[in-house]
């Protein structure tokens, strides 16, 4: 049983009765006689007269005043019938909200992601999420992949989302998690749209990159660069807070930067090329804190994450 209901019942029983009690009095008081409430309540009328007789006793008030002209409620039996609504009609609220939070339809779900991740395939899963359900909330934090995997850890976040799987980052970090395998992005080289026609194999002469900072104990798109450049004596590098910072800098022509076809095909002044093979796709991952609860509403956004991506994924 529900812990909110389980509550509001045993309020109800502070003087001895219950929700099925405080419904027949209502029934008894709104028909004005036994015999038309038990009709009404597709019952027999003796056990619903030894109910409210029950009531009274458990009470120790006259609750009905009984003539040939029928029912009515004493005082004490007003006023029970006003408390008593109020709880029925707390319990009809309390249950209805319970309802729809096991179906995932209402509360609040707090998700950290990495923004690349965002602009490739949350954003999409947060609009259809949201749609047709006013009363389910979304905090979205957009934050470094260490950032994402503390606020899950900490329970900051109910859901994360990374550019990378387990795999790839040490098993003490690894452990601490549940991971959720979403999709793969393939990632391109963007570059200035003045130097388009430019040929330099494996990424090697372009000079200027720009990529993310590096992250202690994460992998990242710098580590990859710098293996592969090292020996080339035109590399360099500028150093952003995230992927998307970088849009603005290639575009005046500062340098060249991995990036995805969607962030940068409507940013003018920028041509999107294949990348070189050392540069590999980005894993959508999502990440849930080791033996932490999963909602009904996380299910639901688990769920549809994965199906959008399953979708994206056979579009490509």
């Amino acid at each position: 049983m529900p812990r909110a209901v389980e509550a509001l019942r045993q309020s109800s029983r502070v003087l001895g009765m219950d929700f099925r009690q405080l419904q027949y009095f209502e029934a008894v008081v709104r028909a004005g006689s036994v015999s038309q409430a038990a009709k009404q309540l597709n019952m027999t009328q003796p056990p619903l007269s030894a109910a409210i007789s029950r009531l009274e006793q458990e009470t120790g008030v006259q609750l009905l005043v009984r003539s040939s002209h029928g029912i009515r409620p004493t005082a004490a039996g007003r006023y029970l019938l006003t408390q008593g609504n109020q709880l029925i009609s707390s319990r009809d609220r309390v249950e209805r909200v319970l309802n729809l939070m096991g179906k995932g339809l209402v509360g609040e779900l707090r998700v950290g992601a990495e923004p690349m991740v965002i602009h490739e395939l949350i954003a999409q899963v947060l609009s259809e999420f949201t749609t047709g359900v006013p009363d389910v909330r979304i905090a979205l934090s957009d934050v470094s992949p260490m950032a994402v995997l503390e606020g899950v850890s900490a329970g900051q976040f109910d859901i994360g989302c990374v550019p990378f799987s387990d795999e790839v980052i040490a098993d003490p970090i690894a452990e601490r998690f549940e991971w959720i395998a979403l999709s793969r992005i393939e990632l391109k080289l963007a570059v200035p749209a003045a130097r388009a026609r430019e040929h330099h194999p494996e990424g090697r002469g372009w000079g200027r990159w720009v990529a993310p900072q590096r992250i202690p104990g994460l992998p990242g798109m710098l580590d990859a660069i710098e293996r592969a450049l090292a020996d080339d004596p035109r590399f360099d590098m500028i150093l952003v807070s995230n992927p998307m910072t970088a849009i603005p800098l290639v575009a005046a022509g500062l340098g060249v930067a991995p990036s995805t076809t969607r962030i940068w095909s409507q940013h003018p002044g920028v041509t999107v090329l294949n990348p070189p093979s050392w540069l590999k796709p980005m894993q959508v991952t999502l990440v849930l804190r080791k033996g932490g609860e999963v909602t009904p509403l996380m299910a639901r956004w688990i769920e549809l994450a994965q199906s959008l991506a399953a979708a994206r994924t056979g579009r490509h």
